[in-house]
């Protein structure tokens, strides 16, 4: 019957529109009075019928109206007017909020299209709407809670737009930057568990308010002057810092993630703007004092370490680049105070790595004997009451807390490897930027200070593991700082020896070898002598070895030996295999070039020495040695 009725009234006959107007009123009573009976199902289906009804209604007077939309929303208007009322007269049926809720909804949306409003009044018209519906989603339940959620959606995405658009076009910005702030803060309604959760929502829910609120606020400081740029990225760092005070509330605090988001908005928009201005003074003092901010939130907040300490360090380094731009510092200079920025970095990676899991550990063990304390001894005489059996058998104490500390996960061990890598990209930026002064002297001299306090981190972060992990999986652990390190302090010996004039290979070998001796400096006095001694050995005298037979001079003839001497009496005195071999090597290859470049009469006399000295130095060994053994034997017994 509604069907027909409908289609009737869809010609727009007079006939039609009464028996329309008819069916709504009796759909709306039965609903009324079937809701008040306990038949919600039958109730529900009667108030559909009647707001389609009013729906064709509206229809029909907006097509046969001489002002369509005045008429649209004139009807819309009732109809929210009328389904509000029978919500309140019949509260069981959902349908009549619901539809009050959607024909609210056409009201304004018919005023918007037919008004010319100003920018700020449009948006306070949209993100009202977007208020209004997550209101809707905060008080009501189930399907009105739902239809609430939903419908504010679009309204509040065109709202934002609008403001945006107002807030940097310089349309009343500071109206604008309040309503998408307010929109923005009313987005947050969404994470709580009283309101359903969103298609896309979750995690992204507070980042979305925190990018809205920051963007829409720097809009309107750029778009208000130059002067108010800055100004904004203090007020995103002061409001990182609130957040860092607040957020020992723990990280499911939402707030936290739209502050933070809101703040690296403010602050990185701030940040262009004055870098497009060309203020780099000022630019700089914004990076010192992100620093400071980033700093305070680490201290304050352990889960935001890994983020948070790289910050710190990369916008230190951009801030001596900027404060020293205008003035007469010198490249040098520059590279040496991001250096120092590099080894201070460095050793907070140390600090986070190795200090703070030591303190932790102490702090639990502190906890333990506090709570629990010394057991009492077991009773070693007769046991004369019952109660001294049970003495030491149990505290009654709870176990201590366990410790995330030697988590490899953990957020501090995370943080030491950014600030580590964060280091080293600064410290080479220094590098080159002293480089680039032409001061190759002054280079040298930091590659070596950078590579030392490389290959300082990563020897101490590699004794950072359990002790039940092998010597071998250890040293995994900061394998890449003590790599970059050596190759640093490689090339600050070679270019010293550069500015000195030495030209020899050996101004690379032997600082090479140094380096990886220093390197395995843990396992030299204990461990396997090859994996330990052999590969430094190696690259620092081989390379000589073999160039006293294809470029020999009589300085390198001599060291050479010499230096070959010493480790073969070395691996004899210490009982190390791997210099001893190395040695022999040495200066057999040493004599061999000799002979080969026709070793005059006081080279001869030298090899004569040397082989009396090892002559002798296999005798004292070969009285040592125990009887009946042989000498291969006694060398198999070298570590």
């Amino acid at each position: 019957m509604l069907g027909s009725v409908l289609s009737t009234f869809t010609v727009g006959t007079p006939a039609g529109v009464v028996a329309v107007s008819v069916l709504l009123l009796v759909a709306a009573a039965l609903g009324v009075l079937a809701g008040h009976a306990g038949s919600p199902t039958a109730g529900e289906a009667l108030a559909v019928g009647s707001v389609l009804a009013a729906a064709a209604l509206v229809v029909v007077g907006a097509r046969t109206a001489p002002d369509p939309e005045l008429a649209a929303g004139t009807l819309v208007l009732f109809v929210a007017v009328g389904t509000g009322a029978l919500a309140l007269v019949s509260p069981q049926l959902r349908t009549w909020r619901v539809s009050c809720w959607v024909a609210a909804q056409v009201a304004v949306l018919v005023a918007v299209r037919a008004g010319d409003l100003p920018s700020d009044l449009l948006a306070g018209a949209l993100l009202g709407v977007a208020l209004t519906g997550l209101a809707i989603a905060w008080f009501a339940d189930g399907v009105v809670a739902l239809s609430g959620l939903l419908c504010s959606v679009p309204w509040w995405v065109v709202g934002v737009w609008v403001a945006e658009r107002a807030a940097w076009s310089g349309d009343r910005p500071a109206v604008a930057a309040l309503l998408a702030t307010g929109a923005a803060v009313g987005l947050l309604v969404t994470t709580h568990e009283k309101v359903p959760e969103l298609p896309l929502g979750g995690a992204a829910v507070p980042v979305l308010s925190g990018l809205t609120a920051g963007s829409v606020v720097a809009g309107a400081a750029a778009s208000t002057g130059p002067q108010w740029v800055l100004g904004s990225g203090f007020l995103g760092l002061g409001l990182a810092a609130l957040v860092a005070v607040a957020a020992s509330r723990g990280p499911d605090w939402v707030p936290r993630d739209a502050g933070l988001a809101a703040a690296a908005t403010l602050t990185v928009l701030a940040a262009v703007g004055t870098a497009r201005a060309g203020n780099w003074a000022d630019l700089g003092l914004l990076m010192v004092t992100t620093a400071a901010a980033a700093v305070l939130l680490s201290v304050r907040d352990r889960d935001t370490r890994p983020s948070t300490v790289p910050i710190a360090v990369g916008t230190v380094a951009l801030a001596v680049v900027l404060l020293t731009s205008e003035g007469q510092v010198s490249g040098a200079a520059v590279g040496a105070a991001l250096v120092a920025v590099a080894v201070a970095a460095l050793a907070e990676a140390v600090v986070l790595a190795v200090v703070l899991p030591w303190w932790s550990r102490r702090r639990v063990q502190a906890w333990v004997s506090a709570r629990i304390g010394r057991r009492a001894a077991a009773p070693t005489g007769p046991v004369d009451d019952v109660r001294s059996a049970f003495a030491a058998a149990d505290t009654g104490r709870s176990p201590p807390p366990a410790t995330e500390e030697d988590d490899p996960a953990s957020p501090d061990r995370r943080a030491s490897v950014s600030a580590a890598g964060t280091g080293a990209v600064v410290g080479f930026l220094g590098i080159a930027t002293a480089s680039s002064s032409g001061r190759l002297g002054a280079t040298a001299l930091l590659l070596a200070v950078l590579g030392l306090a490389l290959m300082g981190h990563g020897d101490v972060t590699r004794g950072t593991r359990d002790p039940d992990v092998p010597l071998d999986e250890q040293e995994v652990r900061g394998r890449g700082t003590r790599v970059l390190g050596g190759l640093a302090l490689v090339a600050a010996a070679w270019l010293g020896a550069d500015q000195l004039g030495w030209g020899a290979p050996e101004v690379v070998t032997v600082p090479a070898g140094v380096v990886m001796l220093a390197g395995r400096w843990r396992s030299l006095p204990h461990g396997t002598s090859w994996p330990a001694w052999g590969p430094g050995l190696a690259v620092g005298l081989m390379p000589s070895v073999l160039l006293t037979v294809l470029d020999p001079t009589p300085v390198r003839q001599v060291v050479t030996l010499v230096a070959a001497l010493l480790l073969v009496l070395g691996g004899l005195g210490w009982a190390v295999r791997a210099p001893f071999v190395l040695g022999l090597v040495g200066v057999l290859g040493v004599t061999a070039g000799w002979l080969l470049d026709g070793a005059p009469t006081p080279w001869v006399v030298a090899l004569l020495v040397v082989g009396a000295l090892l002559m002798a130095a296999g005798a004292v060994r070969e009285q040592q040695r125990r009887r009946g053994d042989a000498v291969p034997a006694r060398v198999r017994t070298l570590r």
